[in-house]
């Protein structure tokens, strides 16, 4: 399969403190309005996207239905609420009930964009021109079969259904 990329169809990158941003549209829970601008790193290494409970409590996304669990990766164990947000925006179209990990901890504050939203495009990071090219993906490997297998290591009491 071949991709095209052009100008039409990307997101402006912005470095900050050795991170690459992106700004995208989260939609808050109960709302029929459009969003609101969120930044989110860049992080080709995170299978799962990450909201900071700021934002989680500003959204509405602490009050919806949540699996509790620990979460290991190379930085340690965190303690985070698996949750299904209403909706992200990256371009078109809306990606709607998003699954996403928040952090127990305030010390997170960073918002991570990771694969399970991505996987949704075909991506390429001008690095030289700080651009992230986007078009859909016909066939995005579906986050539920990596968990499945045990990509993302999830420990809970409870079994998680995502």
């Amino acid at each position: 399969m071949t991709v095209y990329f052009d100008d039409s169809n990307y997101i402006q990158i912005q470095r900050q403190g050795g991170h690459h941003y992106i700004t995208i549209r989260a939609v808050y829970t109960g709302s029929d309005v459009g969003g609101t601008d969120v930044d989110f790193i860049l992080d080709t290494g995170a299978f799962m996207t990450v909201i900071s409970r700021d934002i989680a409590k500003e959204f509405g996304y602490d009050k919806l239905p949540k699996v509790s669990a620990k979460i290991k990766g190379y930085s340690g164990e965190v303690s985070a609420d698996f949750v299904r947000i209403p909706g992200l925006k990256v371009l078109e179209p809306l990606l709607t009930d998003v699954p996403v990990l928040i952090p127990h901890s305030n010390e997170h504050k960073l918002n991570v964009l990771g694969l399970n939203v991505l996987e949704y495009f075909n991506y390429y990071f001008d690095t030289e021109n700080d651009k992230l090219y986007l078009c859909n993906n016909p066939n995005p490997r579906p986050y539920r079969e990596i968990l499945a297998c045990g990509g993302v290591f999830i420990i809970t009491d409870k079994n998680v259904t995502p």
